[in-house]
């Protein structure tokens, strides 16, 4: 199978390149490197073609060999991290919005099957837990905060995939919830999990907002790829939708005692904890509704929290 994946040098998109590699397959990675890393693809970067462009500019696409034989698209490109989607909303929902339609439209022009990475955040501030179903999307007054900056994108991406999938396209959409993992960027504009281990090895405290008490679901790397892979090759799947994510939920409170722990283990250090105002429009809960999931291919989170954070933190080491 030859395979495009768009955002194919971040922390998802590089693990599910190494992955189909490792499968077999034919890949070309799309990516500008403004938040993807090149280097995160070193160990393989002879066996794929990297094309080094915007994935929301249809002139990236024409430089792929032979577009026809794309038999698959892996849509990953897109700006995530909530420091982002208060700061730059115009920006989060450019990028977001328009490389789907544009990959969308190369799948559609060279007919190839297209896999559409998605979010919880797509439902807003949905109460309904699990979360992920058919119920609708909630989503606050646009005064209010510009957290939806992402959510809505990725809601107006789901809408854009359903119109393809009417208009006979074979799409599949995947929600991961809250990833973890080597390569997760810690830095301002990253994710809770690096942002938490860098903190507290290079600063010596932990940042918890508010008093914690809001709950993810976090989901290590490989068994999020896992199940990206496992929707983009079944057969039968078109107009589907996937939750990918760990029914395990921990309060922030407790995910940050627990790195707390880990970096004493690994490093002999104690971190102490912060606790500093939160982003507005911050989820209280949020756990996956996995039963269109386990139906149509019995996928599970494998790896427990504590080894995947382990994992996490000595790689950062």
């Amino acid at each position: 199978m030859r395979a495009l994946v768009t955002g194919g040098a971040g922390f998802l998109g590089s693990s599910l390149v190494e992955a189909l590699v490792e499968s077999g397959h034919d890949v070309i990675v799309l990516d500008n490197c403004w938040r993807g890393r090149r280097e995160n693809l070193k160990e393989i970067e002879e066996k794929i073609v990297f094309i080094e462009e915007d994935a929301c500019l249809a002139s990236s696409y024409e430089r792929i060999n032979n577009p026809d034989s794309i038999d698959i698209v892996y849509h990953l490109a897109a700006i995530n991290g909530t420091k982002w989607f208060h700061e730059e909303a115009r920006m989060v929902m450019d990028v977001n919005l328009n490389s789907t339609l544009t990959s969308l439209q190369f799948a559609e022009k060279h007919n190839a099957r297209y896999v559409f990475t998605s979010s919880p955040e797509a439902y807003g501030e949905s109460e309904i837990m699990p979360l992920g179903g058919n119920e609708s999307s909630v989503f606050s007054a646009a005064s209010h905060h510009q957290r939806h900056a992402y959510g809505a994108s990725k809601y107006l991406g789901e809408i854009a995939v359903h119109h393809a999938v009417r208009n006979g396209l074979d799409a599949r959409i995947v929600r991961p919830f809250n990833g973890y993992g080597p390569r997760l960027l810690g830095d301002a504009y990253g994710q809770v999990v690096s942002m938490m281990m860098k903190s507290a090895l290079e600063e010596g405290f932990i940042v918890v907002h508010g008093d914690g008490s809001q709950t993810r679901s976090l989901t290590y790397i490989d068994d999020l790829v896992s199940g990206i892979q496992q929707a983009g090759e079944g057969d039968g799947l078109t107009g589907s939708s996937f939750n990918l994510g760990s029914e395990f939920e921990i309060s922030m409170l407790e995910l940050a005692q627990q790195i707390s722990k880990l970096v004493e283990q690994e490093t002999g250090t104690l971190p102490e904890l912060v606790f500093e105002k939160g982003h507005p429009g911050d989820s209280k809960r949020r756990c996956p509704n996995l039963a269109n999931t386990m139906e149509q291919f019995a996928w599970s989170a494998m790896i427990d929290l504590e080894q995947g954070l382990l994992q996490t933190l000595r790689s950062m080491l």
